[in-house]
């Protein structure tokens, strides 16, 4: 049983990019906003906006690809990935990824 899951619906923020590693596997990134409903200051609901940024692997970075632009609403399966690395300057950088598993295209 994988406890780390994750499933959002959103809209694409902006047209997937995609790159090619050293060793030849495609990547693509996908920003993704998923909306909420929230009470205002004034009691009043509104909708609080959250941004993701969702990568896809091979297979799925493909079909990412062909299938998504701006404006997209999609769903996407995965998990949660929290990386660290050392910038230029020595300064610890934090990522947060959601690692997608499956991607569905819901325009269509």
């Amino acid at each position: 049983m994988k406890a780390n899951r994750v499933l959002l619906i959103g809209y694409v923020g902006k047209d997937p990019a995609s790159i090619l590693t050293k060793k030849g596997a495609k990547k693509v990134s996908i920003r993704l906003a998923t909306h909420y409903k929230k009470k205002t200051a004034g009691g009043n609901h509104g909708y609080q906006t959250v941004w993701h940024d969702v990568v896809a692997w091979d297979q799925r970075a493909e079909q990412a690809e062909r299938n998504f632009v701006k404006g997209s609403r999609i769903l996407v399966e995965g998990f949660v990935d929290y990386r660290t690395y050392p910038d230029a300057s020595g300064h610890i950088r934090y990522i947060t990824e959601i690692r997608a598993d499956n991607l569905l295209n819901l325009d269509r």
